[in-house]
């Protein structure tokens, strides 16, 4: 004979299960937490890299190939600096190869229909409003990480990401400093897309 299972009973079982899965979480040590973030960070800088090598097989504007440039040597410079800390917190465990997703937005279709298609031009500043919202979610990310290892007692590691951080608000501002420039470059080939649907 089967013994029936009171209402009770899976709610305690649920509820065991509940403690134990945040009481699992309660024992990560501060250099366990730390090794999550810098992590997550690093699985956001290994899909920046594919971002990058892909920015410079794209954009024709040459100061903003050289600069896609400087920024992929920095980026995995920034790779390696996560990858050597992973490494002093975990006594040489490996970090993760994991590729994060990037926080690009995606326009509404009600809107992508409208537009129809864009010009080269037009692609150009997209990603480039696309870059500047990845570079500024950096920042931020740097800036979190760097308090949260000061908490943690981390000191080795602040001067490490604050390099990292500097790096990120170098490449933001440019993107802002350029951004005039990029219009005025690319206006005649969105002005001459603009009168060629006037004159239809």
């Amino acid at each position: 004979m089967a013994i029936k299972k009171s209402k009770s009973d899976s709610s305690a079982k649920r509820t065991r299960r509940r403690r134990n899965i945040h009481s699992a979480h309660k024992r990560l040590t501060p250099k366990q937490k730390l090794t999550l973030y810098l992590n997550d960070a690093l699985a956001i800088e290994n899909a920046a890299v594919q971002r990058l090598q892909s920015r410079i097989k794209q954009t024709k504007i040459e100061n903003a190939k050289q600069q896609f440039q400087l920024h992929l040597k920095e980026t995995r410079e920034q790779q390696n600096r996560l990858k050597d800390l992973i490494s002093d917190l975990t006594s040489g465990k490996s970090a993760t190869k994991d590729k994060a997703q990037l926080p690009i937005p995606t326009p509404p279709k009600s809107l992508t229909k409208i537009v129809g298609k864009i010009t080269s031009a037009e692609l150009e500043l997209k990603a480039a409003k696309e870059d500047a919202i990845i570079e500024n979610a950096e920042i931020i990310i740097y800036d979190m990480l760097t308090h949260l290892a000061e908490k943690m007692n981390a000191a080795h590691a602040i001067p490490v990401l604050a390099q990292s951080l500097l790096e990120e608000r170098s490449m933001a501002d440019w993107i802002r400093a350029n951004t005039q420039d990029m219009v005025m470059l690319l206006w005649p080939e969105i002005e001459a897309s603009v009168a060629a649907i006037e004159a239809e």
